[in-house]
């Protein structure tokens, strides 16, 4: 866990390499981009490079450092070759820098990128030999420290959950693995974690601006997009004005009480910095690539870059292990563009356009009414077919579209997108088949759900309180859009609509990472309208105050959620805690299974990367996992030590941990278990024992191993 200083030094130059591939490969496949660019993607690149070269050897070498040593060898030789054939284009480093100076706007990125680093490494820091959190990682950071610490521990591959061993991981763990990659080369877990997002966090923020930049009319709407969607956050913030200084001040003391997040008032649109990029890994990772490759699917369709549908294709492919959102985001927005380009090809853009905005109205008021009648009724399978039969229609349009360019002897247009469609499938597919499809099915992921995360709101109230001003405005902006413009931002609608009718998992508040993606596409909308309005402004100084007034109310509740961010602290894991998980690492088997409780934050996963008889249901359930006999069995091993054989010996358990936390979830025998194994560990409240052979069991009332349930329903 503590690593060394060497380790942390192996792992930079390790990610480097890595980056430094990524740089060369960029300077060969996109000549003429701008430096800028070309370091923005070729650190993307270098970051999808170290998730896969070591992962790609690990199914011959198991996640070994041989698999490292590899990965190494096959990044040097592809950046080699791309070095070589891209030696007639200059890297540009001082170019890319001199950016800054012709796009002020890029301090405010770089700023804001320096604020999310900051955020991360406060939530996940070591003081006084403790492990503190802040408030949006206190939930999720443990389950992700397990699939780090287990996979560079255990190095099975692929590997198993640690969390319900003998599952296999099907959770998209490229965004863990990439930090397992440093942690095993030495680097202290803290670094091993935060390193790879620190990255990623700047891949996000600056693919953003330029995917905005390609997208809006002028920088200064690219620049209003950026601030719309990075600062988050309607009208939340009028919850906390009046009632006294204590109501405000909450935001900065309450657990989960901000202008972003305010479950109480249905308040759920958070902020993306601290409630989407900070505590969820894989969205962050998945952002990382789905931002850049937009803006070069974009440059592919509207700017004449045939050659980035090739690049994109490879994007797209290496997603789904990333993260399977944001390929299923992509998707449908390559779609989207897919039917737009074809329109605008077929000079048929304007009508289109008209049809859309009439589409448009008419969805939203078909989902508020839809909303009211099916009030308590949202969960249907009807919403899943509307959703096929609205995909048949979609995909019925693209083929009459693409019959039409065959007949006139256009069909060269769609050989990109066949290229962009085969490459995707050709690297998604084993991916789908030997992870995602799996555990989607058993976990019966998909079905159809009415509107979100609604709850009592009506569908219009809820996303004017969620969205604010940007929501009203994005409405007017897409009015507004004429021909080619509203179609270059249909497809975020479509994405939209999606979400709204289908989830994707068990938790429905993760639809989010479908909304998100598509609402990018509104907040262009939004900064169009909000140039039009203020630009009707003839009084320079009344158009600034405008703008400045503007600004403050749509990022106020995001402003108010990032101080509360900056000042949260939370103890996850108390110095016992982490000296347990140390002994755990150093003294036991990598792939022992030890029993304990099923809280979330759990040192003997997150910190020593053991497997878990049963993790958290928190985390199982929304992973669609079944994990009810390995709780009953947990229950009945601290209940009934004495008449457990059968399970011991089925479960492989090799420890026990009794610790405060098991004790008030079980009536723990802590006698039986005193007098069947011996303790290996004790601090005075945890005590750890050993699983040992010549146990002397009970031959009376044994609890056969394939029914734990009825010492567990006789609690």
């Amino acid at each position: 866990m503590e690593g060394t200083v060497w380790g942390a030094a192996l792992a930079l130059a390790y990610l480097g390499t890595f980056q430094g591939v990524g740089l060369c490969l960029s300077r060969a496949a996109l000549p003429g981009e701008s430096p800028g660019m070309r370091l923005l993607l070729g650190s993307v690149w270098g970051s999808v490079a170290l998730q896969w070269f070591p992962v790609l050897l690990a199914f011959f070498l198991g996640f070994t450092p041989a698999a490292h040593l590899g990965a190494l060898m096959l990044a040097l030789l592809v950046g080699g070759a791309a070095l070589w054939l891209g030696r007639s284009t200059r890297f540009g480093f001082r170019k890319a820098c001199a950016a800054l100076g012709r796009r002020w706007f890029l301090w405010v990125v770089l700023g804001v990128w320096l604020f999310f680093c900051f955020l991360v490494w406060h939530s996940f820091r070591w003081q006084d030999g403790a492990v503190y959190s802040s408030q949006a990682t206190y939930g999720d950071m443990s389950m992700h420290l397990s699939f780090i610490t287990s996979l560079a521990n255990q190095g099975d591959f692929p590997p198993d959950y640690s969390l319900l061993p003998g599952t296999r991981l099907s959770y998209p763990f490229l965004s863990d693995s990439i930090s397992a990659s440093l942690y095993l080369l030495g680097a202290p877990l803290w670094f091993a974690y935060e390193l790879p997002m620190w990255v990623a966090g700047a891949q996000v923020l600056f693919g953003l601006y330029a995917f905005f930049s390609v997208l809006t009319d002028s920088r200064g709407q690219a620049a209003l997009s950026w601030v719309f969607f990075a600062f988050t956050g309607g009208l939340g913030f009028l919850y906390f004005v009046g009632g006294g200084v204590e109501n405000f001040t909450r935001i900065f003391t309450a657990f989960y009480e901000t202008p972003t997040n305010l479950i109480g008032e249905n308040i759920r649109w958070v902020n993306v910095l601290v409630d989407m990029m900070l505590p969820q890994r894989a969205t962050l990772f998945g952002w990382a690539v789905l931002f850049p490759a937009l803006y070069l699917l974009y440059r592919a369709v509207y700017g004449g870059q045939g050659r980035c549908f090739l690049w994109v294709g490879g994007m797209a492919g290496a997603l789904p292990m990333i993260h399977t959102h944001s390929f299923l985001a992509l998707g449908v927005l390559c779609g989207g563009w897919l039917g737009a380009s074809l329109l605008a090809r077929l000079s048929w853009e304007r009508r289109a356009a008209q049809v859309g905005k009439g589409l448009l109205l008419g969805t939203v008021a078909a989902l508020a009414l839809g909303k009211e009648l099916a009030r308590g009724r949202e969960d249907s399978p009807l919403f899943l077919y509307l959703a096929l039969g609205a995909l048949a229609l979609f995909v019925g349009l693209v083929v009459l579209l693409a019959g039409t360019l065959l007949r006139r002897g256009e069909g060269r247009v769609l050989l990109p997108w066949g290229v962009l469609l085969g490459v995707t499938l050709v690297l998604a597919l084993p991916q789908l088949f030997v992870w995602t499809f799996q555990q989607a099915a058993a976990g019966s992921f998909v079905r159809g759900h009415l509107g979100w995360v609604l709850g009592d709101d009506s569908y219009l109230g809820f996303y004017l309180k969620n969205l604010g001003l940007v929501g009203l405005l994005a409405l007017g902006g897409l009015l507004l859009s004429k021909g080619g413009a509203f179609l270059r931002l249909a497809p975020g609608l479509l994405l939209w609509l999606l979400a709204e009718l289908v989830l994707f998992q068990p938790n429905e508040y993760d639809n989010n990472k479908l909304l998100y993606p598509a609402f990018a596409f509104l907040c262009c909308g939004a900064a169009r309208c909000a140039a039009e309005i203020l630009g009707a402004l003839r009084n320079r100084k009344a158009r600034a105050g405008a703008a400045a007034g503007l600004v403050a109310l749509s990022t106020c509740s995001a402003v108010l959620t990032m101080g509360r961010e900056a000042v949260a602290r939370y103890e996850l894991f108390g110095t016992g805690a982490v000296e347990l998980a140390q002994w755990v690492e150093e003294n036991t088997e990598p792939e022992a299974v030890i029993l304990t409780d099923t809280r979330h934050n759990n040192e003997i996963a997150s910190l020593a990367g053991r497997n878990l008889v049963c993790g958290s249901p928190s985390y199982l359930y929304y992973h669609g996992l079944d994990y009810v006999w390995q709780q009953a069995a947990a229950y009945a091993l601290y209940t009934y030590p004495r008449r457990s054989r059968e399970l011991i010996e089925t479960l492989d358990v090799s420890y026990i941990l009794v610790s405060d936390f098991e004790r008030s979830a079980y009536s723990v025998d802590q006698e039986a278990l005193d007098d069947l194994y011996p303790r290996v560990y004790d601090d005075g409240n945890r005590v750890l024992y050993q699983v040992v052979e010549d146990a002397s069991y009970s031959a009376v009332g044994e609890i056969p191993w394939n029914n734990p349930w009825e010492a567990y329903r006789g609690r």
